[in-house]
């Protein structure tokens, strides 16, 4: 989640005269439904092509929906900690802060890929079980085990950055990102906004010209995210009143690029959609889009979106072995390679359904018994060991 995108409220302190727990502060709950919505549409990005039903522009591209997390995330971690880091101890416990929102639920899922990695293997050569098309442990091998373990696997040309849980990548370059952007806070306060605009000035040129040299994840972290810091300075110091419905365009807007955008060259572009989201929304409270995104439901979805992004997976492969082995559909070839069930219009939406009702589920309850008390852990400890 990135994310979280994955950036959810985290308690903060500093000095004395600071030390307010970030979740005491307002929380912008239509953020929360932006991030919410934008994992479920990572959800159908990553949905096989079980069916031309899902061959559609807003769906196919549904992968920029990471980079909008990247700038949610940086809107989100600069208006709590922009102003905040002052020592040693608070750069720790930042970090630590962060360290607890993100690994545990990334740990339960890599264990769970592992089991299915042993289970293939215990399948394929022990119980002379049915024929394995990968070879167990190839791609998802030691090395990027070890790498996911240390958050490294997208920290460059590893190879490894869509091993195990493959989306995992994102949390592994948004880690460190933070980390980055405390030193910049705690070294370079005075000259912050210069450092930020040249992490994005360099990020989106290497991106817009492809000389990313195996360090794509990396620089779409740092460009979405550094843009997401500098929009909350900006927004905070905005007195600029827009219309009610202003926000209401811009999303709609990224609804017609995500239907309609014709090349990745053009992908750069989120960024900037996503910054103006988030200013529509924040400098227009009452606006029309603002009523809706209010809605129980899209909070409740935005809360629990990190375990929709970080289960998602897992669930796309129960599904695939259910209808593969229980109700005996065949698979075929796809263009890239892969091995895909050939379902009817009918079964694809079956397929669907029983997909997002489990991820629904699935999140919920790591949200709740994994991420929420993971977090309140972390919290308790990092406030005990770094005040």
């Amino acid at each position: 989640m990135t994310t979280s995108t994955n950036s959810k409220p985290l308690p903060h302190a500093s000095t004395q005269a600071t030390a307010v727990p970030l979740q005491n502060q307002t929380k912008i709950e239509e953020l929360e439904s932006i991030r919410g919505m934008a994992a479920l549409l990572i959800v159908f990005f990553h949905f096989p092509k079980w069916n031309p039903l899902f061959d559609i522009g807003i769906i196919n591209n549904g992968y920029l929906m990471v980079e909008l997390f990247f700038v949610l995330s940086g809107y989100v971690i600069f208006s709590a900690y922009g102003e905040k880091l002052y020592s040693t101890k608070d750069l720790l416990r930042f970090q630590f802060l962060r360290f607890g929102r993100l690994y545990f639920v990334h740990l339960t899922f890599l264990m769970i890929f592992l089991a299915i990695e042993i289970s293939k293997y215990i399948a394929s050569t022990k119980m002379g079980g049915p024929s394995i098309r990968t070879v167990p442990f190839s791609e998802n091998s030691l090395t990027a085990f070890v790498q996911q373990i240390f958050l490294a696997q997208a920290l460059g040309p590893t190879g490894n950055a869509l091993s195990f849980n493959g989306q995992a990548w994102s949390i592994s370059v948004e880690f460190y990102t933070y980390l980055l952007f405390a030193l910049i806070i705690f070294l370079c306060r005075k000259v912050k906004f210069q450092v930020f605009s040249a992490l994005i000035v360099m990020s989106l040129l290497l991106l817009a010209t492809k000389s990313t040299y195996g360090f794509e994840g990396v620089l779409k972290c740092l460009a979405g995210f550094f843009i997401g810091c500098v929009t909350a300075h900006l927004t905070k110091k905005s007195t600029l009143a827009l219309p009610s419905y202003f926000s209401a365009i811009i999303f709609a807007a990224i609804a017609l690029f995500l239907q309609f955008k014709p090349f990745q060259k053009f992908d750069i572009a989120i960024y900037f959609l996503t910054a103006a989201l988030i200013a529509s929304i924040v400098l227009a409270p009452k606006g029309l889009l603002n009523t809706v995104l209010k809605q129980r439901v899209l909070v409740w979805l935005g809360v629990i979106s990190y375990s929709v992004y970080m289960s998602h997976s897992f669930v796309l492969w129960v599904t695939a072995n259910v209808f593969k082995r229980v109700f005996k559909r065949p698979e075929v070839r796809a263009l890239d390679g892969s091995w895909v069930l050939s379902l009817s219009a009918l079964e694809a939406v079956a397929a669907l359904a029983f997909t997002l009702v489990l991820v629904l589920a699935i999140s919920q309850l790591t949200y709740r018994f994994i991420e929420q008390p993971t977090r309140a852990k972390s919290r308790r400890f990092a406030f005990a060991r770094f005040n």
